[in-house]
């Protein structure tokens, strides 16, 4: 019997290999928790970075499309005899490129290949739901209008501001760059971010996106047109330049910032 006891003892486990042991286990769990929670956080920043990336190749797709069919019906494609005058103004007739600016780019075309000319103008309106200006501040929404070109008239007046407010539909948000050909004078990025408990200005944050214009145009030999565009540059574009700094909707928990994304991509005018 004193032989059994003594066996017994020898192969229990004493109170501080019982503690060491579940100290051993919980470190070890820790770290395995860690690593997974940081692996989620990671998959969930990967996984909205691959949802502002394709929302930003659609946008892109989108528009290129649609400007590739600026100026198409042209004047050329009926006799001068029947159209209106100026043969701009007639609603048979895509004037090609109306508006050019770091804000903005409006162009007519068969955009549907319907038959029916529409007028499309893309705007950047300002996070308080304005038309961008020099006042203005971003994250901006760059807004997409568009109209069917009905009645005989100037090409301007197809969409007027008022329309753009009234019917203008968000084609890609969060976008941060808004300066001018130039890289110069962007617009200001309102709110901050609390970095390290520090409140961290949005517009010192993010600086870096904030300058590059979002539409630029180019003449046949690659030289820039000066923005806005006048009546007597807009029929020497031959290229538009389009550029977008987004912010995700991801808030990383540990850097407490935004991820930015930047596409770029350049449209050749086919119809001129």
């Amino acid at each position: 019997m004193r032989g059994s006891q003594r066996r017994s003892k020898q192969n229990g486990f004493s109170l501080i290999e019982m503690l060491v042991s579940v100290g051993v286990l919980m470190i070890i769990l820790g770290a395995v928790f860690n690593y997974a929670g940081r692996l989620q956080t990671l998959y969930k920043a990967q996984e909205t970075n691959v949802d502002a990336t394709q929302e930003l190749r659609t946008f892109f797709d989108s528009i290129q499309r649609e400007i590739h069919q600026a100026g198409f019906p042209s004047q050329n494609d009926y006799a001068l005899a029947v159209l209106a005058s100026p043969a701009a103004n007639d609603s048979r007739v895509a004037a090609g490129l109306v508006g050019l600016s770091k804000w903005e780019v409006w162009f007519e075309g068969d955009i549907d290949n319907d038959g029916v000319v529409d007028s499309v103008r893309y705007t950047l309106m300002d996070n308080n739901g304005n038309i961008a200006s020099a006042a203005s501040s971003c994250p901006c929404t760059l807004q997409r209008t568009a109209r069917q070109k009905l009645a005989n008239g100037t090409p301007t007046a197809v969409i007027s501001n008022a329309v753009v407010l009234a019917l203008g539909s968000s084609a890609l948000s969060n976008v941060l760059n808004s300066a001018d050909e130039n890289n110069a004078n962007p617009l200001a990025i309102s709110g901050s971010t609390i970095l390290s408990g520090s409140s961290v200005a949005n517009d010192t944050l993010y600086a870096a996106y904030k300058t590059a214009p979002v539409f630029s145009g180019f003449r046949a030999d690659g030289s820039s047109i000066a923005l806005p565009a006048s009546a007597t540059d807009l029929p020497n574009v031959r290229a538009i330049a389009i550029t977008a700094n987004v912010l995700t909707t991801y808030i990383d928990r540990q850097t407490q910032m935004r991820q930015p994304l930047t596409m770029r991509t350049t449209v050749k005018l086919n119809n001129y």
